[in-house]
């Protein structure tokens, strides 16, 4: 599988102006998309990271952007948009060929940070020429690309591979109301549980949740 990492901007985005604006960390992922006469339709998840406020206005900014034309906002926020089909950009983006292994990630400096694989290496060239001569994109940085083993796609990092003892210790301090507040527990409780020193539970507990927070911290 070939694999592409790249840094982007570019002054037409919907989301990146908001995320300057309001100085706020957006995770964008297309479920979909289809062309339908002039247009490219896509919906799209966004996971938006900020002050309340913040959060509040990129969902008024949506929905005054005339390209937005159906939003739903709950705990996270998905939305349909239009873009012109016949801008090179947007269909070589889309191209059915590729996989959007991570979300986007738009990022408060204005900045987009996309992973992107193919089984097609011309694919991926053709995309970065594209986007590199684009009008509207003002930076492009090609961070990786290169031939590998996809062993970090998305939906994998949603449950990652924890060796046993990590694992049992994170499900033995869920279960038994570690992560509740006030605790129902503590770690002396946890190792006698667990028959193990606390020492040793401690440092599994610690490796197993350096492992989950980034996938819900993702800066």
């Amino acid at each position: 599988m070939w694999y592409l990492k790249f840094k982007i901007k570019h002054d037409d985005c919907i989301i990146s102006p908001l995320a300057e604006k309001y100085n706020l960390q957006i995770e964008f992922y297309p479920l979909g998309h289809y062309i339908k006469g002039k247009f490219v339709y896509v919906s799209a998840i966004h996971i938006v990271k900020g002050e309340v406020k913040g959060i509040k206005n990129y969902i008024k900014g949506l929905k005054k952007d005339k390209r937005v034309i159906k939003i739903e906002v709950s705990k996270v926020i998905f939305t349909l948009t239009k873009e012109p089909s016949s801008l090179k950009t947007y269909q070589a983006i889309y191209n059915p060929k590729l996989f959007y292994i991570t979300p986007g990630f738009n990022s408060s400096d204005g900045n987009e940070t996309w992973d992107i694989a193919s089984w097609d290496r011309k694919l991926l060239g053709n995309l970065i020429n594209t986007l590199k001569k684009a009008p509207t994109t003002t930076f492009f940085e090609v961070l990786r690309f290169e031939e590998k083993n996809i062993d970090d796609i998305y939906i994998l990092q949603l449950s990652p591979t924890l060796p046993e003892k990590q694992k049992k210790a994170i499900e033995l301090a869920y279960k038994l109301g570690y992560y509740k507040f006030p605790k129902k527990t503590n770690l002396d409780k946890l190792s006698k549980v667990s028959k193990v020193a606390k020492q040793t539970f401690q440092e599994n507990l610690k490796k197993a949740e350096s492992k989950l927070i980034p996938l819900l911290l993702r800066e």
